[in-house]
């Protein structure tokens, strides 16, 4: 079964119907199950979508998504989403309904996860970024993508306890090599350079850690050097120690800022030191002023992600109404971004090459920053943004599987292992698979599971 250029895509009308995208019936066409939210229902339906035939290929099931979207095939679900019940926006967020997490999504996520670990050295670090068509491995690295990788290997090591010795190897890499601490103020150096937003991945590692006790007095320290860099205003500054190049700071904070009442926010859920949810709240007054009510003039889609995630919070703490409709407001200006009709599902328009190329790892936080304002929509009764942003998710995530190397390629030197469950940068040129990549992508579906109440069990062995 191919879903090939001949397919008939019509693009979801965001602004007057919710019932996402749909593929038009062609003559010999079989059909492919999807899901759609109801809002006079208060529920998820299913939907037949039309996709064009390989007769030679339908027994296989397996689709082709598009001939140049994917380098490879993928196996997948016939239904993308349950039929069961969502959780009811009008019942209490402490009564959900548990539902299976999809199998396809499953199986994006434990191919990703697979991958992620078996990438770790055995000094601690991850390998950065490789291409599996030439067998190169970049001589790049990045700090901050490799402390986000390492946050959500701590946090999979909370319930996987054959990780946890990887996770300490990694942290021991982290502690020996880049940790610095000066008058209690903890910090990431890097090349000469302390960065916000690596110190502030190092606090959401530390936060997620099974062994956050061991490693307490670290993460006070690091949470200082965050409060190191907050001004009176509540405004953040992008650097420790900064390089002895020009750089443009209000650029750097549109990743920094958020990452950092992230951390904070984190933090304080671990340690009930109140101290760290008021200058968290602090600085979000001075961002909401910045980037929410101000967005005509400042929006740029890399903040709205670790926003979302920090006012997501801030509702659940306060119930303040002002921080769910900065999610709303984020998250509908950020769909504006979302390719309906060429490569589906990613996150890019060509109207506004501003906001950077078409990228894996800007998809997979996009798509976790939607999850969490889902969450928000299904939370307070919003059951028309809960279907749209449902939609937004769904047909990202199929992008996302897309780029996913999951067959062994006859022109690569590596072995399979290397890089399956990795994901391509884009479908276009760019074959390299970068940790972030991976990285946002597992928090995206894992995100997305906690908020639909997911239990379902990993669909194999990650095999270490």
């Amino acid at each position: 079964m191919t879903i090939g250029r001949e397919a008939i895509f019509t693009p979801p009308r965001r602004a007057s119907s919710q019932t996402g995208p749909q593929l038009q019936r062609k003559p010999g066409s079989s059909r492919l199950s999807t899901l759609i939210w109801s809002p006079a229902h208060g529920r998820c339906h299913r939907l037949d979508r039309a996709v064009t035939v390989d007769s030679r290929r339908a027994a296989k099931n397996s689709i082709n998504l598009g001939e140049t979207m994917s380098a490879h095939r993928i196996q997948t679900s016939k239904r993308l989403m349950p039929k069961k019940n969502f959780h009811r926006a009008e019942r209490s967020p402490e009564r959900r309904t548990v539902v299976p997490l999809p199998e396809e999504m499953a199986r994006i996520r434990d191919l990703a996860k697979a991958w992620i670990i078996r990438n770790i050295g055995k000094k601690g670090l991850f390998t950065y970024s490789i291409n599996p068509y030439t067998g190169e491995k970049s001589e790049k690295n990045n700090e901050l993508r490799q402390l986000m990788s390492s946050r959500t290997l701590a946090e999979m090591s909370v319930r996987n306890l054959s990780l946890r010795p990887v996770h300490r190897r990694n942290l021991s890499f982290i502690m020996n090599t880049w940790y610095r601490e000066e008058g209690g103020i903890g910090y990431i150096e890097y090349d000469g350079k302390s960065k916000l937003g690596a110190n502030a991945m190092l606090l959401r590692t530390f936060a997620a850690s099974p062994h956050f006790e061991q490693f307490q007095s670290k993460a006070s320290a690091a949470a200082e050097g965050i409060l190191a860099l907050q001004n009176a205003d509540g405004s953040f500054r992008p650097w420790l120690k900064e390089p002895n190049y020009s750089f443009d700071a209000k650029y750097l904070l549109t990743f920094y800022s958020g990452e950092a009442l992230v951390a904070l926010l984190e933090y304080y859920f671990r340690t009930g030191l109140t101290r760290y949810f008021d200058e968290a709240a602090r600085g979000a007054e001075f961002y909401l002023e910045e980037y929410v009510r101000n967005i005509a003039d400042n929006f740029y889609p890399a903040y709205v992600p670790w926003h979302t995630i920090a006012y997501r919070h801030l509702y659940g703490l306060t119930k303040a109404d002002k921080f769910a409709e900065a999610v709303f407001t984020l998250n509908d200006k950020l769909l504006e971004l979302q390719d309906l009709s060429y490569r589906i599902g990613r996150f890019f328009n060509p109207a506004t090459p501003q906001y950077g190329l078409p990228h894996a790892s800007s998809d997979g936080v996009y798509t976790e920053g939607l999850a969490y304002a889902f969450e928000m929509a299904r939370r307070t009764g919003d059951e028309v943004r809960a279907g749209r942003y449902l939609d937004a998710i769904m047909i990202s995530l199929k992008n996302i599987a897309s780029l996913q190397y999951r067959e062994k390629l006859d022109e690569s030197p590596l072995p399979f292992y290397v890089y399956r469950g990795a994901i391509r940068t884009n479908a276009e040129k760019n074959r390299w698979a970068r940790i972030d990549n991976v990285q946002h992508t597992i928090d995206a579906i894992q995100a997305l599971g906690n908020f639909l109440g997911s239990n379902q069990a990993s669909t194999f062995e990650l095999g270490l």
